[in-house]
């Protein structure tokens, strides 16, 4: 009440340039799964984007500390859709992410990333500052395992790594040192060393070994710590076989032929998505071919155009000057949320942000590094441009929020 006896207004705080760029991305979305020739596909990508548009409005205007108190119920809930996806979800090109009811489909995944940054940014508020030890950052990390695992034997590996992904930025930004943050991670480093690269596995993988020892050792990382990081690097490779097989083949195959592309040199199987895309890319020179004038994206010549691939869609009919102002617009857009994220006088608004920034940030780096490639194809969409309704309604909801801590973190100071 003592808000409107002052006559302050919160949507003074309103980020006009964070609505205007998530807007102008998603209009060229449009514009882009248009030039694809699927009416059917447009008519749902506009009232996804509708839907996304009206849940953003809501959002906006909710106070976001609600959303700690119910973040519990939030993960609670994506964790039972993604066991309900995985026993009863639709299936489409090998992999059941989708629950349909009544002829409308979403993706329980794109959930589980949302709720999961309400659970770290609640995580890191109380514990900032004390992430000294591996002990203490553990809770942490078994709340990102359970999504993790539930995603991951979908299969979705990038979905998967996206709630890693968040999770390590977050907790960077808590103040947990590089060099943990780099150990957490060195286990996978151990699996790739021994079955990823294409000369001298075992030689590769003891050297590797010597190296996290020696590293250890340099920056004084407590012995019990020590201890745990080398044993998780040692027995992550002695049962990386088990690791290994237990990816999908075609994901087996994405990673081999990204790290060693001589073993598709016409890149007729395993690298053929990425080799169209990067010709369509390239055949776009400048200024592109023009709009509906793309004749690779006319003749359907890449694979999942309008979605995976869709910013190949852009490069070749808007050239290199559209791809350009697309990767302005999306930086433009995460420098938005960093600036709410730096701004936020509330702990869990700071981290709820961060998480958005991570979750969004990570996906439009892999997407267009996978569509130009220098990423291994993972299947991640490109945020509010590519076709998904589900990623699309999420990504506004994800907006909202970061628009919830820029409206409301002033009005307790009233």
């Amino acid at each position: 009440m003592d808000i409107f006896r002052s006559g302050y207004s919160p949507w003074r705080n309103f980020d006009w340039r964070l609505f205007l760029a998530g807007l102008f991305l998603s209009l060229l979305g449009l514009l882009t799964v248009a030039a694809t020739h699927n009416p059917a596909q447009l008519k749902r990508q506009i009232i996804s984007l509708l839907v996304g548009l009206i849940l953003f409005g809501v959002v906006s205007a909710l106070d976001f500390r609600k959303f700690n108190r119910a973040a519990e119920i939030l993960f609670g809930l994506a964790v039972f859709l993604l066991i309900v996806v995985l026993n009863l979800g639709q299936t489409v090109y090998g992999a059941q992410r989708w629950i349909n009811l009544a002829g409308f489909t979403f993706q329980p995944a794109e959930l589980a990333k949302l709720s999961m940054i309400f659970m770290l940014a609640k995580f890191f508020a109380q514990r900032q500052g004390k992430l000294d030890t591996i002990f203490a950052i553990l809770p942490g990390f078994v709340l990102v395992g359970a999504p993790f695992f539930l995603i991951y034997k979908q299969p979705d590996l990038g979905s998967a790594v996206v709630l890693v992904v968040i999770f390590f930025l977050m907790a960077y930004w808590a103040g947990m040192k590089f060099s943990r943050l780099f150990m957490l991670t060195s286990p996978l480093l151990s699996i790739l060393a021994l079955y990823a690269l294409p000369v001298y596995p075992l030689l590769s993988w003891g050297i590797y070994l010597a190296l996290i020892f020696t590293a250890l050792w340099l920056l004084h990382f407590p012995l019990l710590d020590s201890a745990i990081y080398f044993g998780l690097n040692f027995f992550s490779g002695l049962f990386s076989a088990f690791f290994w097989r237990s990816l999908s083949l075609y994901q087996r195959n994405r990673i081999l032929s990204f790290i060693n592309p001589d073993i598709d040199p016409l890149a007729r199987g395993l690298r053929y998505h990425t080799a169209k895309s990067v010709i369509a890319v390239g055949s776009g020179g400048w200024g592109g071919k023009g709009y509906l004038q793309g004749s690779l994206t006319n003749l359907q010549y890449i694979p999942q155009q309008h979605t995976d691939f869709i910013f190949s869609v852009i490069g070749e009919e808007f050239g290199f000057w559209g791809s350009a102002l697309t990767v302005i617009l999306l930086f433009y857009l995460l420098n938005r949320l960093y600036v709410i994220a730096r701004q936020s006088d509330d702990d869990f608004g700071r981290y709820l942000t961060v998480g958005i920034l991570a979750f969004l940030g990570f996906q439009i780096f892999i997407n267009i590094a996978m569509n130009i490639g220098l990423a291994p194809v993972v299947g991640l969409p490109l945020p509010f441009v590519s076709y998904g309704g589900t990623a699309l309604i999420i990504s506004w909801l994800s907006l909202g929020l970061a628009q919830s801590v820029c409206l409301h973190q002033r009005a307790i100071e009233l």
